[in-house]
This record gives C-alpha cells, sequence and structure tokens, in this order.
C-alpha cells in the first residue's frame, strides 16, 4: 500500500474558489493491493480483463468520486452526460438540468471545474508511476545485488580450484548450487516485477481512459453549449 494520496483528491480553498471545500474522506492510491475489486458501473465502459486494469480503473474512478464537493459542478455533470450519451441533446439537457439546480452554473464554469478534475487525475498517474518504478528500481537493486555476490563467490571458488587441486570436488559442487540460484534469480523475482508493470501498464490505461473521458465532455461542452452561458 502506497502513502495515503489525500492531499491529491481534496479541493482546497485556493483550487477550487467559489466552492466549498470541508472534506473528511480519504482516499488511498494502492499498487500493491491483493484485495479483490469490483468496479461500479460508472467506473468505465471499456471492457476490462485483468485485475490490475480493473484495480486501477476503479481507483480513478473512486478518486474523482472523493474529490466531488457539495453542490453542482462538472463532475454532476460529467456524470450526467456519461449515462445520458455523448450527443447533443444529452448535453442540452445536463446543461438545463445544472441551470435549474443552480442558478451560477455556466459554461466557463463547468470548464473551469473540469481543468480541476483533469490536472488531479495527472496529479495521480505520476504519482503513481513514480512510486511503482521505485519499487521496480529496488527489486532490479536486490537482484543485481544478489548476482553480484553469487558471480564473486563464483569466481573466487573458480580461483580456490586453481589454487587448492585437494579441494576442487567440494568446490566445484558449490559452484554447481550457486550457479543454479543466480540462473533462478530471475524466475524467483518474475511474479512481482511482473505485477507490477501490469500494474504501472493499467495505470497508463485508466489514465488514458479517465482522460479521454474528461476531455470528450470539456470538448462537448464547447461544441454543445457555447452560447448558453
Amino acid at each position: 500500500m502506497l502513502k495515503n494520496f489525500k492531499s491529491l483528491f481534496i479541493k482546497t480553498d485556493e483550487e477550487v474558489p467559489e466552492k466549498a471545500t470541508s472534506q473528511t474522506e480519504k482516499f488511498s492510491f494502492p499498487i500493491n493491493n491483493s484485495a479483490n475489486i469490483s468496479t461500479s458501473p460508472s467506473a468505465s465502459s471499456e471492457p476490462v480483463s485483468d485485475p490490475a486494469t480493473t484495480e486501477v480503473l476503479k481507483v480513478y474512478h473512486d478518486g474523482l468520486e472523493s474529490i466531488n464537493m457539495p453542490g453542482y459542478d462538472f463532475y454532476e455533470f460529467y456524470q450526467s452526460v456519461s449515462i445520458a450519451g455523448d450527443t447533443e441533446p444529452a448535453y442540452k439537457m445536463a446543461f438545463q438540468m445544472a441551470r435549474t439546480l443552480d442558478k451560477t452554473i455556466t459554461t466557463q464554469k463547468l470548464m473551469h471545474d473540469a481543468e480541476f478534475y483533469i490536472s488531479k487525475i495527472n496529479e495521480v498517474h505520476s504519482q503513481y508511476i513514480s512510486k511503482g518504478q521505485t519499487k521496480l528500481n529496488s527489486i532490479n537493486d536486490t537482484k543485481n545485488a544478489e548476482k553480484t555476490k553469487l558471480s564473486t563467490e563464483i569466481e573466487q571458488a573458480s580461483s580456490r580450484i586453481a589454487q587448492l587441486r585437494k579441494e576442487m570436488q567440494q568446490l566445484e559442487a558449490d559452484i554447481t548450487v550457486k550457479r543454479n540460484i543466480l540462473a533462478k534469480i530471475d524466475e524467483n523475482h518474475y511474479p512481482q516485477e511482473k505485477s507490477i508493470k501490469e500494474k504501472l501498464s493499467a495505470n497508463d490505461f485508466a489514465h488514458q481512459t479517465s482522460i479521454n473521458k474528461l476531455n470528450n465532455i470539456k470538448e462537448g461542452i464547447l461544441k454543445f453549449l457555447k452560447d448558453n452561458s
């Protein structure tokens, strides 16, 4: 489990003017969480087959929910259009409903809020990459240390065979064992390394999926609501 990303998913007074900023909900961004995750229907409309992608898509979905503030803003508009469909009538209907709920809603305000959500998704994506790469680097360091240690021992053993023929049989057996261990280092670390790489790949997919959705709504605002502000 990585550190809590509350600071990335809680709006501040400076970031979101004119919106309430009381928020106590915490949001963690896991990378080694093996718990089973069931994705909400609204978390993603894309088919998902691997657990890593399912997990990270839900993380992004829940993260967006966790920064949604009281009142009507882009997030509610985004949900309305996502459910109704990415069509002009859906945008107009959603905007009309938004104006009914909050007379201060304008296309400019929705666009401003959209930029906030996109920026937070980008921040989490960058943090996820950083944490995942750190773990991969740690694994590589461990592998290299083990390889170096065993390779050095093999060289020392080989040298000793030349110097001390009487110990040749014992030393050759030692070399054989350690070479077998050396050959299996990559295999032993493969499951953990594969899992992290899959989650990093899923992170990129979830990030792109979220950005595409948010940008689609943003573009829809510009296309369908430019005269409604």
